[in-house]
């Protein structure tokens, strides 16, 4: 890649820190700009975007080369089994309830899901706006379970690393607490975490741009 068009995007990730009963969060004051997902308040979600703007101004394409999730120390559930976890960058706008739906579903944006099997799910997002997503499950360590720390024992990336036009990139990091006879544990504990997106910033030919920019607020339209 030529130097002076690299670009590296990136976006930071606080940590988190609730408790509750097992069966709900009651403590919330450690939430630190997460929210509870509207139709499931046992999952958490945190949403922020990137700006592109800047560069959308001088008509320039962003190529993405890849995607790597950086993390604090640890993972913890006190009383609790562990966690599914899903973090995707998206060129269109997010829904904390729909991405729930499609990560329970088994998928997640941009895969086929249940939409027309079972009345619950959501249509299809098309997989060229998810230019990048990382699922991780984690379960709690049966070594010293007394500390509650869980590990991570699947991290799977997809995305589709298409070059994009948009001038906002959408983030979302969804955790869904894994329930042992309807229970989610007592504490959760999120670290902070930081999403990196190296790849190159360069100007396309004006009808392939135009192209591609038509087509990006179709998409988002279509959310």
């Amino acid at each position: 890649m030529d130097a002076d068009r690299e670009r590296t995007l990136r976006i930071e990730i606080p940590p988190c820190a609730v408790s509750g009963d097992g069966n709900a969060w009651l403590n919330l004051q450690g939430l630190n700009g997460w929210q509870q997902v509207p139709s499931a308040p046992t999952a958490l979600y945190w949403s922020g975007s990137i700006d592109l703007s800047g560069y959308a101004r001088d008509y320039k394409t962003f190529y993405p080369a890849g995607g790597v999730i950086q993390e604090g120390p640890q993972w913890s559930a006190f009383d609790g089994s562990g966690q599914t976890v899903f973090t995707v960058v998206s060129s269109v706008p997010l829904n904390p309830d729909n991405l729930l739906l499609q990560v329970g579903g088994n998928g997640g944006p941009g895969f086929i899901d249940f939409s027309g099997v079972l009345s619950t799910r959501t249509g299809q997002q098309d997989w060229t706006t998810v230019l990048f997503a990382e699922s991780q499950v984690n379960l709690i360590n049966t070594n010293l379970p007394a500390l509650g720390v869980c590990q991570p024992i699947t991290v799977k990336q997809s995305g589709s690393l298409s070059p994009t036009a948009a001038q906002v990139l959408y983030v979302m990091k969804l955790v869904i607490p894994f329930t042992i006879g309807d229970l989610i544990g007592t504490t959760l504990g999120i670290p902070a975490s930081r999403v990196i997106l190296p790849g190159t910033m360069d100007q396309e030919p004006e009808l392939e741009y135009m192209m591609r920019l038509s087509r990006s607020v179709e998409l988002a339209n279509q959310v």
